[in-house]
């Protein structure tokens, strides 16, 4: 196998920041690539690893310091044309503090009752990832082509 046959590949990371007192989770109305409501989270800087990075995209993105992340799965999906998987870890925590942040460049962030999330304008697929993290109802969940068109499926 040569150097131009491996994929590349772009890692990333989302967290449910869980409320379990108020039964909220921490949301975020998007304003880039991905729009619509989801919880926050974004790229790995290179060399970077999986928690450290989720703990500063939160961070920077909610202003909230959080810790004792558990790993609820992972969403991927291959990009033939730009030979690229996208992966997407998904994590979920109880534990944070600080002070919110409204708004920043990536979104507006607040608190949304867990069981009011199907009714607000979702992200794209952003539902079977929340079920994941909030349910651990599957631990991957992955777009694969069936010839011209995307399917889930979720294992």
């Amino acid at each position: 196998m040569t150097y131009h046959e491996f994929e590349q590949v772009e890692l990333t990371n989302m967290c449910a920041i869980i409320d379990e007192k108020n039964h909220k989770v921490l949301v975020q109305e998007r304003k880039k690539s991905w729009t619509g409501i989801a919880f926050p989270g974004g790229h790995l800087g290179k060399g970077e690893a999986l928690v450290p990075s989720t703990i500063r995209e939160i961070k920077e993105e909610t202003g909230l310091d959080i810790t004792n992340l558990k790993l609820c799965g992972v969403k991927d999906w291959f990009e033939p044309e730009k030979n690229r998987r996208y992966m997407v870890f998904l994590y979920s925590t109880t534990e944070f503090s600080g002070q919110l942040i409204n708004e920043t460049d990536e979104g507006k962030v607040f608190w949304q009752d867990i069981n009011q999330l199907a009714n607000l304008n979702l992200a794209s697929s952003f539902l079977e990832m929340a079920d994941i993290m909030l349910h651990s109802t599957y631990s991957e969940f992955v777009y694969e082509i069936d010839g011209e068109h995307w399917e889930k499926k979720f294992y």
